[in-house]
């Protein structure tokens, strides 16, 4: 089981809501990243539901062995015991939020309800596990960006009522989303394409020619492909690219220049930058860690 993390920085804002005297809500954290960061390590939280929602961009995570892609808007809910992170994948550019609850005992009450309606709460909670993942919206942000504002300054009473209120809010906005929204259904059309390009990375894949294998005119190729899928195909493609390029180092009689090759970059440092982008870190730095 991992430490809760309750330190701050310049792109993370936590706030530790047990120092500030709440029974059972442990933390609300949030980042907003404007480059790729380490991967976040797989760990667990025991008794303890985590609800991250990611108000803009695009993150891998790894949950029980199974992984999941959420794009911007989206809820991703993690159980007691469950082992997460991103696994290799970094933490990408964009703006999360995540709320750590501990589950509670028999004799404890969560945001000042009763007993009875602390249970109904977190059972409905536990009922979502088969969903897990489910798309929310911009009343989520206004409730946690209100509780933020509040949390500048040392609260009050009433502030802490305020506060309270907030989160039952959010968490009964989340309930209503899981039990609304099923996961994200990816079309044949644009599956199938994503197959084409998983066995094609060695080319240069024009999105003309994507297009033209689904049948569609590129405007509309392109915007069916991000609505489903969450971002570009040109970001997709190079996602891709990126993935099979860090298989490849691995290997050490391929150099960087042959790998931006095989994998048709235009250059070997147009490679670097797009590879450093997609993981934080240079190809050479790459293959001194693995």
């Amino acid at each position: 089981m991992q430490e809760l993390d309750k330190t701050s920085t310049n792109e993370r804002r936590i706030i530790d809501f047990e120092a500030l005297g709440f029974e059972c809500i442990k933390v609300l954290g949030t980042y907003n990243y404007r480059q790729m960061n380490k991967s976040l390590e797989m760990h667990t939280h025991n008794n303890m539901i985590e609800i991250c929602f990611l108000e803009k961009g695009t993150q891998y995570y790894h949950i029980q062995g199974e992984d999941y892609r959420i794009n911007g808007g989206d809820l991703l809910l993690t159980f007691p015991g469950e082992k997460h992170g991103t696994k290799s994948f970094p933490e990408e550019r964009g703006r999360l939020f995540w709320l750590i609850i501990e589950v509670p005992n028999k004799n404890q009450r969560l945001l000042n309800l009763t007993r009875k309606d602390t249970k109904l709460l977190v059972e409905s909670f536990m009922n979502l596990k088969s969903k897990r993942k489910f798309k929310g919206s911009d009343r989520l942000k206004h409730d946690l960006n209100t509780i933020y504002r509040i949390c500048k300054h040392p609260i009050n009473g009433l502030e802490k009522i305020k506060i309270t209120n907030l989160l039952l809010h959010f968490l009964l906005n989340v309930l209503e989303f899981g039990n609304k929204h099923s996961n994200q259904i990816i079309s044949k059309q644009i599956s199938d394409i994503c197959a084409y390009i998983n066995s094609n990375l060695r080319e240069p894949l024009p999105l003309e020619q994507l297009a033209h294998l689904s049948n569609l005119s590129l405007s509309h190729f392109k915007y069916k492909f991000k609505k489903e899928m969450g971002y570009s195909p040109s970001d997709y493609i190079l996602r891709k690219k990126i993935e099979k390029a860090k298989e490849l180092l691995l290997d050490t009689l391929n150099s960087i220049q042959d790998v931006a090759y095989n994998l048709s970059f235009s250059s070997s440092s147009y490679f670097a930058t797009v590879f450093k982008r997609y993981t934080g870190v240079t190809p050479t730095k790459h293959i001194e860690n693995s």
